[in-house]
Parts: structure tokens; sequence; C-alpha cells
């Protein structure tokens, strides 16, 4: 079954997966494509450098906009090696690792969720978005997804776009590194990166109060999703 549009305001409709059909499963990567945004948020911002492979991924799903199934959003059939900084960040954060970091993503989380609620009430919004990032494909393909020109462009959407809302992501990290544009822009892309795979973890199901009453469930479907990508 495919969705026809990620950032439309049409009805979304289920996603399905051949390789990954337990809507579990689902679920935990579309959280994974979150937290690797969020991991890389606190990367770029406390060290001005960003994993390249994990990068390119979350910047890449914004333009899979027909998938025919959830793997194909991160990379198709290498969708576990393309999201294993995620899976892994997923897990330090079910499993409340103690790690100053992990608190700071963990809140980067919780904001994209909030701002994810926050667009689904305006359809205009998202639609304005996707038109944007059609813009955006263009550019792309003159210079490259990882180009300065690129990041600095889905920055802007970021900021016309989710800036008309008064919550807003407080990202913490190295003062001289966010006040360099390119860092800046590099983080406002990856929190619409975020926001992306948050609309696609509510588009196949999931819900807040699942990480309450299912947070066992999740916890064995992350350590599953790791193993089997270290194949």
């Amino acid at each position: 079954m495919m969705v026809t549009c990620v950032w439309g305001a049409v009805s979304l409709t289920k996603l399905s997966s051949v390789a990954f059909k337990d809507p579990l499963q689902q679920r935990i990567l579309a959280l994974a494509g979150m937290a690797q945004a969020a991991y890389l948020v606190h990367q770029v911002a406390t060290t001005s450098q960003l994993d390249e492979k994990a990068s390119k991924t979350c910047w890449q799903s914004l333009f899979i906009t027909a998938p025919q199934h959830i793997s194909e959003v991160y990379g198709g059939s290498d969708c576990l090696s393309h999201l294993q900084i995620g899976l892994e960040t997923l897990l330090s954060v079910v499993t409340q690792d103690k790690q100053a970091a992990v608190a700071d993503i963990t809140r980067y989380l919780i904001g994209m969720i909030h701002l994810q609620g926050k667009l689904a009430k305006k359809p205009a919004l998202l639609d304005s978005i996707a038109k944007q990032l059609d813009h955006s494909a263009r550019q792309v393909e003159l210079y490259g997804i990882e180009h300065a020109n690129v990041s600095a462009g889905l920055a802007e959407i970021y900021t016309s776009h989710l800036g008309q809302f008064r919550f807003r992501i407080q990202v913490t990290g190295n003062p001289s590194h966010l006040q360099q544009a390119a860092v800046a822009n590099r983080v406002r892309a990856l929190l619409l990166a975020g926001i992306r795979s948050a609309i696609l973890w509510r588009q196949v199901g999931g819900r807040r109060w699942q990480f309450i009453l299912n947070k066992q469930k999740f916890e064995q479907g992350i350590r599953t999703l790791l193993n089997l990508s270290h194949q």
C-alpha cells in the first residue's frame, strides 16, 4: 500500500512493508529516524562535525514522498545499516541511559513529536512545506544533498514554517559552533528531518502512550533490529 504524499494535507494511509510487516518494527524504524536526527543535532551543535552516512540518510528521507514500504524512506534494503546510529540512540533513550547527551537528545525527540502535533493541525502549512521541498529537490539535483545551499534551503523551510509556532526546540551545544551559519543550517535541516520521521511514526500508528505501556516491547524490538543490523 503506497502513501501518496508524506507532507500533504490528505488523510495518511498506514504503510506496509515487505521486510517489516510487524507494526512495532515499523514504529521503531520511524522512531530511529527521529533519534538519528536528534543525535546528529547534538553532534553538530557540540563538535561542528557530522557523521556523513547518518546525516545523508536523514536528509534523503525528506525527499521520499511516495514510499512503497517504510524501509524505502531510510535506504531500502540497507535501512538497518543506515539507521544504526538511530537505533543505538533510541535504545539509550528507552533504557534511560544517564549520559548527559541522552537527556538533550530525549528533549529534542519530545520537541519533534510536539511540533509534529502542531503541524498536523495546519494542513495548509504541510502543503507549503511539500512545495518548498520540491524546490529543494531541484537543488539536490544540481549540487548534491550535502551541499551548503541545500542545507541552507532546508533550514529556511524549518524557520519559515516551524517558526510560526510559539514552541521552540532549544538546542544546546558549543556557542562558538552554533553561531556559525553552516552549523545553524545543519541543525535546522536535521530538526526538519526529525519532524518528517515523527510524521511517519504517527502514520504507522505511533502514539505517546505506547512509550509508557509498551516500554519493554520497544526495548526488545530495538535490540532485535540492532542484532539484525550487525549480521
